[in-house]
């Protein structure tokens, strides 16, 4: 199961850093199902760079190794160094974790859907352009409108995948449930290396607002249940499925109680099956 490491100076990161150079939401290191790791820019204002050949050469993605000299904007480190920075950064209990909540944020409950593409690191790296087409259509002709048709919000992107705030559960699962089927109908008319698919993953919980963006345990939830997702699939909480139950005709499937990252109790999870 692939790690995901967010960088930058905003507090709700993964990995905090306070250096000026460094935008809010910086970079991502993704440590894949393999072992290896890559960085990815998210189109910070400094730039993101890996030292080679005595220089610098900017980067948009690269797959790094753990000592491989990086700078962030114009702050120096690695991956290791980035890694163990994470550690320490952990909260260790609840009132360090209030201590990182912003002033000045609200709180609601919302339906929060994770959806990753399978694969993308590999795809990126046999072909950057054809894997970016690709997704750039599945989200024109699928993912947006359905997004919209079921009131849904997208509050963040991440190179390869979304995060979508609803006001309805029931919207959340339908929602995901029509991307699934569109895609994989789309699938078969495709060849084999023209086929994109998708993990998703949807909690049901409290979070924080700070302006457009949506953050807490209740957002970590849904990406750590779309981790567990098989290709094409749909993960919920246990919260969903109470909600979604008796109101869609789906079966689901109890998938056993699950201890995710970051997360300190353990969480239910159910599989969603349309047919």
């Amino acid at each position: 199961m692939a790690k995901v490491y967010s960088i930058g100076r905003s507090q709700r990161s993964d990995i905090v850093l306070t250096d000026g150079s460094v935008s809010r939401e910086h970079a991502e290191l993704v440590q894949t199902d393999t072992g290896e790791y890559y960085l990815t820019d998210c189109g910070s204002s400094h730039g993101t760079f890996i030292g080679k050949g005595g220089g610098w050469q900017q980067i948009r993605q690269v797959f790094v190794g753990l000592d491989d000299p990086l700078m962030l904007g114009e702050y120096p480190t690695t991956a290791r160094k980035l890694l163990d920075m994470f550690a320490r950064q952990q909260p260790s209990n609840v009132s360090q974790m209030i201590a990182r909540t912003p002033a000045g944020a609200g709180r609601r409950l919302a339906a929060i859907l994770a959806a990753d593409v399978v694969g993308y690191s590999l795809r990126m790296s046999r072909d950057e352009h054809g894997t970016l087409t690709m997704l750039r259509d599945l989200r024109r002709e699928i993912v947006d409108p359905r997004v919209a048709k079921h009131k849904g919000r997208i509050f963040k992107t991440m190179g390869d995948g979304l995060l979508i705030e609803f006001a309805s559960v029931v919207d959340a699962v339908a929602c995901a449930a029509k991307i699934q089927a569109d895609i994989a109908q789309k699938n078969d008319t495709q060849p084999a290396d023209r086929r994109m698919e998708f993990r998703i993953g949807i909690n049901l919980g409290d979070v924080i607002i700070e302006g457009d963006d949506v953050f807490g345990d209740g957002v970590n939830i849904a990406a750590r249940l779309e981790a567990l997702a098989q290709p094409g699939g749909i993960f919920i909480s246990g919260p969903v499925y109470d909600q979604v139950k008796n109101k869609l005709d789906f079966t689901y499937r109890d998938e056993g109680v699950k201890q995710v990252k970051n997360i300190p109790e353990p969480v239910r999870a159910y599989s969603v099956h349309t047919s």
